[in-house]
């Protein structure tokens, strides 16, 4: 069975202040995610991995819940940046081969 996380949204960014880069500002959102994914820390290495000063955080499933809280912080102004950037790990990772071989 193949599993799908998707982005389902952000909240109003906050925390606004300048950056090396220009204005960087704090997110929250949430992902969908089956109840029993465990790929929330390898998300998080990614995304720390690439953004180096940006950092994700994933939350738990609770009450088996389909739905995580992210934060993510030190990120630029751009919602549609971000989402396309998080979207874009979520598929390196369900792409990786030891992922796949615990789907069949």
């Amino acid at each position: 069975m193949e599993t799908h996380i998707t982005v389902e949204g952000f909240d109003r960014p906050n925390n606004r202040r300048s950056g090396p880069d220009g204005t960087i500002v704090d997110v929250q959102g949430q992902l969908r995610a089956p109840s029993d994914w465990v790929g929330e820390h390898r998300l998080e290495q990614l995304w720390n991995r690439r953004h180096g000063r940006a950092k994700l955080g994933v939350g738990l499933a609770v009450a088996n819940s389909h739905h995580r809280h992210i934060i993510l912080t030190n990120v630029p102004d751009d919602l549609d940046w971000v989402r396309s950037e998080l979207e874009s790990l979520i598929a390196e990772l369900m792409a990786e081969p030891e992922r796949q071989a615990s789907d069949a």
